[in-house]
């Protein structure tokens, strides 16, 4: 089972510090990291204050480098808030409450560097991660799935990450099991796209493809750069130049999912086209 990256003592430390907020302003604070408050969730603790805390919590994965990342920037708004009534109120006692949130935090493994809280294990986290899928339909219509989930949650900028995640996790893993390197850093799904249509015939100059083939392969190749522009501008991957509508989300998902099942029934093509020539 994955360790949690933020204890729930630390949590538990943020939420009782929320609890001299009013409703508005612990919505308010999550919004910062672009978070919902999971539907139906029927918190086991006491006052309508930490309820709407512990429903926020629910709806996150504490083991998941994106889903703790969005709570990072909910910690770094109460850190700011707390470090300006500091400075207008100096007599008060925010100095010491930043101190031990800062303490719980460092014991967790992050620092607190130029208003951001970072850590060494969200990245060792991200490179030493093991494949998250398989090569079936039944593994992208799983993941795709999730990523329907969140858009009806109201997360449509996290749906774009997932959806931006399964292609780049499902290309990766076509190159791995065709043995083609590639760089397990590399975050640009252009370029794992432009690997894997070599490895599979798709690449739309192709002097054997008809033409009505290469038009829609070039449309392949728009949609994968399309995709790399909304991730990067209208989700988490990134700093967000602006929040995304429900239905972008949706199309990006749908998307992703059309695109890996075609890449998934060209892969088994190729493959059985492969053994039959050595027979």
């Amino acid at each position: 089972m994955s360790r949690e990256l933020i204890s729930k003592t630390t949590r538990n430390e943020f939420r009782e510090l929320l609890t001299g907020y009013t409703l508005r302003e612990i919505e308010m604070t999550f919004d910062a990291g672009n978070l919902t408050p999971l539907s139906g969730h029927d918190p086991q603790v006491g006052g309508q204050r930490r309820g709407l805390v512990e429903c926020y919590y629910a709806n996150i994965d504490f083991t998941s480098v994106q889903d703790v990342k969005k709570l990072l920037a909910v910690y770094e708004e109460i850190i700011e808030n707390l470090t300006l009534a500091s400075e207008r109120q100096p007599a008060t006692n925010h100095t010491a409450i930043i101190n031990g949130l800062l303490r719980r935090m460092a014991r967790d493994g992050f620092r607190y560097e130029n208003r951001r809280f970072v850590s060494d294990r969200l990245n060792a986290t991200l490179v030493s991660a093991p494949s998250i899928m398989e090569l079936t339909e039944e593994s992208i219509q799983e993941h795709a799935e999730k990523a329907r989930q969140k858009i009806d949650n109201g997360d449509a900028a996290g749906a774009i990450v997932n959806a931006y995640t399964l292609i780049e996790t499902f290309l990766k893993e076509l190159l791995r099991k065709s043995s083609i390197p590639f760089k397990d850093s590399e975050g640009d799904i252009r370029a794992l796209y432009k690997a894997v249509a070599a490895l599979l015939n798709l690449d739309p100059k192709g002097e054997s493809l008809e033409s009505y083939l290469k038009a829609i392969l070039e449309g392949l190749q728009r949609q994968i750069g399309g995709l790399y522009e909304l991730a990067n501008k209208a989700s988490d991957r990134h700093a967000r130049r602006y929040k995304p509508a429900q239905r972008h989300a949706r199309l990006a998902v749908n998307a992703a999912f059309t695109l890996c099942e075609f890449l998934l029934e060209s892969f088994e093509f190729q493959k059985r086209k492969e053994e039959r020539r050595t027979s």
